[in-house]
């Protein structure tokens, strides 16, 4: 119950706009500091006046820092004050959650997704040879984290129900000689066509206007298309024809309807009236697919996404009626009833509709963004399908219907796909079970519903309970119709004056001299030297107060992610009267912190604020800002001294970069929060549901864990592009023994980004391996300095060859295209090599028994939790050598900090490799992303995508991390800076793999 406004009789305000507080601390300050100088404490004293003046001024700075925040914070830029839609939200996680995904879809009423999806091809588990094998063994692994996605389409309007190819045609414009007793529209004939999902998809796409139409001569009522594709193939679509309301005279034969198949026009209205149908259901599906892609968990997949099939079931029953009783608008609502009952549907509320409801607005929000308004989590989880189907919850409802007295005689009974009763399910009065993955449609062609009225039998009219019910499907999806973006709204402040300031000393008498009017014309010397001397004193306390103001002004700033250079905010009070002699000529341009003027910001700091100041209050801000969001940057903060491994010398990482890490964190906090679960989209689609290859590489199209940990870890570049460098290629040192001795033979090998090797002959010493590879980079750049010759590319200097290719070309003309490659990635800079990838296993599994599978370590199957190497695994590699990547301590914080952000259930392996085998791993790692994506929207290319993820496989097994070189000290030795070897902490070894 709202309560008016009033008035408190006894207020209780704050301490810093209580004047009596004020005055009274103010006493007790100068009775400690001076009681043995100063007792005459007395209004009229000066000092006492002084004070009374602040002590007033203090209570206007109160007032103004009590304004609400809406009111300090409007107008300002830079905000992290996320409305509930972007904080509180989160990419779908659970199976509700892509449920509520899914629905939010236009033409789908529900979804369900099973755990169960079936692998694409069985395997077992060998322990006695330790692999994995296609073999059957005992032991068969499955895999986890995939799913099988069932959907249940609308019901179109026009079309019927989206989940069948069924076509209803009825007020049949044709006249035909064997029907001559029958008027159009009498009758209604149905045309029971291949679902979307058994179809050939080729009809589609390709014209379809050449086919014919054949009668089963097996069967009565069966006929199919035989559709002449472009490509010459035959595509045939079998079809049953029924019919669900017979003429109110005469008899339709099987004879009858292949006469009226024969019409060409009748025929083709049948078969575009399907392809209609058909298409709009693959449209909703590829718009399915491309929703789930896009939201895919991080080592989770889709195996299928299809229509869910269904069980056709009639209802036959008596109902009893009162006189006045719409029979048409009962029947209608007795058939939404039963759909209600048979397939639960999922609304969709407002805002405002389930705040009322008392939900929470964290749980209103939770999951995630929709288009069309809210989803009640209760509901859509009571949406399930139906495993049984009970005569007593049916009649239950149906008693609640207006107008229903009783229902008697209630009889149900399944149909199979011909149209016939499925024995043992016919006449069933109690309970009707439904077969697994199944929904139970209501057929309104086999029910049958007879309405009493007093004893006396009534049939309802066909059309109007048709029309009725389609309008209460209309009513049912109307939440669907318009998208809405709910969203509590920021609360909008009013602009308030902070900023201004009324001197103190404009409230003292006027007989001190140094309010608004100033000292009378008459003054003499003395008195303007004691005014100037009060004025002078006044002026500390005016500065405060007015930066006070300035400060308040600027909190704005101060909470904001804007680029600022101060944390200290002044203003200059040149504007007070006789002030002239008092301020010094230095305070304005200090106060003015001219970023063009050294002087000016030299000034500033000394007066208010370093720079270590103001870093330290800066980072206290954003650190305010970040623990809104329960992050911190504390554990980071410790990295700021990290080992140079170069000079063995300490290197400070700078300031600024902190800062620049915690704001590049909070503006892009929405983001790396909602999606923090999600796995990259390896099927990027377009608007046409065709393949993106724009997001495949050099793409911000990576995972939620890799934004996010990027964010956290300072790594400024996530996207997925190639990190190693050309031209940072390493020379490799072969120990070799010859005789007594042992030789280091030193190589160096270029890997183009699409596979060309180039390797160098040996050399004794690295300096002329150096050497060589300084007049490889030099002329590497020119094509003209390559030659082919017995079909292998060499760079040659002076008639020397220093560099040929491993790989072999058919022809000259291979050679040069390969040679264009070469010199162009020669003369590119290097990328920023700060990244990383992420690949989840359960990618790599095999598709068919033509796969590798990937090597494992069972040790007899002792360890169960080493037998499953797909499901819940990902490998994470890195580069060893990039500026913080080389530092221990910073390798420490990344893994913890990526095994803290990834999911529990997932395990993680971590590689920090060489520039070579980062160059041979990105190299396969951007091929097998490619075939994988063609793979997925085409099927094609099965051999193409078996190598590249055979690759890949091949790959991984080889990856091993490189670790900095240690040394080994003696206990009393203190030289800790040169990375002494921890027990526990350290892989002995140099930088070798």
């Amino acid at each position: 119950m709202k309560t008016s406004p009033t008035i408190p009789k006894n207020p209780v305000l704050a301490h810093s706009m209580d004047f009596e507080r004020l005055r009274q601390e103010g006493l007790g300050y100068i009775e400690k500091l001076s009681s043995n100088i100063w007792t005459d404490y007395n209004s009229h004293d000066p000092g006492i006046t002084i004070l009374e003046a602040l002590c007033y001024a203090i209570t206007e700075l109160g007032y103004r820092s009590h304004f609400e925040i809406k009111d300090l914070l409007t107008q300002a830029t830079g905000q992290t004050f996320f409305t509930a839609r972007h904080i509180l939200t989160s990419a779908p996680l659970t199976i509700t959650d892509y449920r509520k995904l899914l629905v939010d879809i236009p033409g789908i009423n529900n979804a369900w997704l099973f755990t169960d999806g079936k692998q694409e091809v069985p395997i077992f588990i060998n322990c006695e040879e330790d692999k994995l094998q296609f073999e059957k063994t005992d032991q068969k692994l499955v895999l986890k984290g995939l799913y099988t996605v069932l959907l249940d389409l609308s019901i179109d309007l026009e079309l019927g129900d989206l989940n069948t190819g069924d076509i209803e045609l009825e007020n049949i414009p044709f006249t035909f000689s064997p029907m001559v007793d029958m008027e159009a529209g009498e009758f209604q004939l149905k045309f029971e066509l291949p679902s979307i999902k058994e179809v050939n998809k080729k009809i589609l796409t390709e014209d379809t206007s050449i086919f014919t139409i054949e009668k089963n001569p097996a069967k009565n009522w069966f006929y199919h298309f035989k559709i002449e594709l472009p490509d010459g193939e035959i595509a045939e679509v079998p079809f049953r024809v029924s019919i669900p309301k017979n003429p109110s005279k005469g008899k339709i034969l099987d004879s009858h309807v292949s006469f009226m198949l024969q019409d060409i026009p009748f025929a083709t209205l049948i078969l575009e009236s399907y392809l209609e149908k058909i298409s709009k259901a693959n449209t909703i599906l590829k718009n399915a697919f491309k929703t789930l892609h896009e939201n895919r968990n991080l080592c989770e997949d889709f195996v299928s996404v299809q229509p869910i099939d269904s069980e056709e079931i009639a209802f036959c029953f008596d109902v009893d009626v009162t006189a006045d009783t719409d029979i048409e608008q009962v029947q209608a609502e007795i058939y939404y009833t039963i759909e209600n009952y048979l397939n639960p549907r999922v609304s969709f509320f407002t805002l405002k509709e389930m705040t009322e409801k008392g939900i929470p607005t964290e749980e209103i929000f939770e999951g995630p963004r929709l288009t069309h308004g809210f989803i009640d989590t209760e509901e859509i989880e009571k949406a399930q399908l139906r495993t049984v189907i009970y005569a007593s919850d049916i009649i239950n409802l149906l008693m609640d219907i207006k107008g229903v007295r009783g229902i008697r005689n209630f009889l149900m009974t399944k149909y199979d796909r011909d149209g016939k009763p499925v024995p043992g399910q016919k006449g069933i009065s109690w309970c009707m079970p439904v077969a697994s993955l199944h929904k139970p449609v209501m057929s309104a062609s086999f029910s049958k519903i007879l309405f009493f009225k007093d004893g006396f039998p009534f049939l309802s009219q066909y059309e109007e309970v048709r029309d009725t019910v389609q309008l209460l499907h209309a009513q049912r999806s109307i939440g669907k119709l318009v998208p809405t973006f709910a969203d509590l709204p920021v609360p909008k402040g009013r602009k308030r004056d902070t900023l201004s300031y009324w001197p103190v000393q404009y409230d003292l008498p006027m007989v001190y001299g140094v309010g608004e009017f100033g000292l009378p014309p008459e003054a003499d010397n003395l008195r303007i030297a004691q005014q100037q001397q009060l004025k002078g004193y006044l002026m500390f306390f005016e500065q405060m107060l007015a930066d006070f103001n300035a400060q308040l002004s600027n909190a704005k700033s101060l909470f904001s992610t804007d680029e600022i250079r101060k944390t200290y905010f002044a203003q200059y009070l040149g504007n007070i009267r006789e002030i002239d002699g008092v301020l010094h000529t230095d305070l304005k341009k200090a106060i003015a912190n001219d970023p063009l003027d050294p002087e000016s910001q030299a000034l500033w700091q000394r007066l208010y604020e370093n720079q270590n100041q103001f870093f330290e209050r800066r980072n206290r801000f954003l650190d305010h800002l970040l623990a809104r969001f329960s992050e911190s940057f504390n554990d980071y903060a410790l990295l700021m001294y990290r080992i140079n491994l170069e000079n063995i010398s300490l290197e400070k990482i700078e300031p600024q970069e902190i800062i620049d890490i915690k704001i590049r964190t909070l503006q892009a906090y929405p983001e790396i929060s909602y999606s923090r679960s999600l796995a990259f989209n390896y099927f990027p689609q377009d608007e046409n549901f065709e393949l993106d290859q724009t997001k495949l590489w050099d793409t911000d199209n990576v995972s939620g864990l890799e934004k996010r940990i990027s964010h956290l870890t300072g790594i400024r570049d996530f996207t997925r592009r190639f990190l190693y460098c050309m031209k940072n290629v390493e020379i490799l040192c072969e120990e070799k023994e010859v005789g007594e001795t042992i030789h280091c033979i030193h190589s160096f090998s270029l890997t183009s980004r699409n596979g060309i090797r180039l390797v160098s002959k040996k050399f004794e010493d690295k300096a002329q391996a150096e050497a060589v590879l300084a007049d490889v980079m030099e002329l590497g750049a020119n094509p003209e300095n390559y030659h082919y010759t017995t079909k292998k590319i060499k760079l040659k200097k002076q008639n020397v060859i220093i560099l040929e290719s491993e790989n072999t070309f058919a022809t000259e003309e291979d050679a040069l295209a390969n040679i264009q490659d070469i010199t162009e990635e020669m003369a590119l800079d290097c990328n920023d090599p700060e990244g990383f990838h992420l690949i989840e296993h359960l990618l790599l599994r095999p598709k068919s028994k033509n796969f590798k599978l990937m090597e494992v370590c069972l040790h007899d199957c002792d360890c169960p939790c080493e037998q499953d190497i797909y499901s819940f695994r990902a490998s994470v590699v890195l580069p060893h050598w990039p500026m913080h990547f080389d530092d221990m301590a910073f390798r420490q914080y990344f893994e913890k900090k990526i095994r803290e952000e990834a999911p529990a259930h997932i395990q993680l392996k971590i590689c920090w490799v060489s520039n070579e085998k980062l160059r041979e791993f990105e190299s396969s790692y951007k091929a097998w992303i490619k075939e994988l994506a063609t793979f997925k929207a085409t099927g094609n290319n099965h051999a193409t995508y078996q190598e590249a993820n055979d690759r890949m496989l091949a790959i991984l097994a080889k990856l091993n991390s490189v670790y900095p070189k240690a040394t080994l000290h003696d206990c009393e030795e203190s030289d800790a800076d040169k990375n002494p070897v921890m027990l526990g902490k350290t892989i002995l070894g140099t930088q070798k793999l």
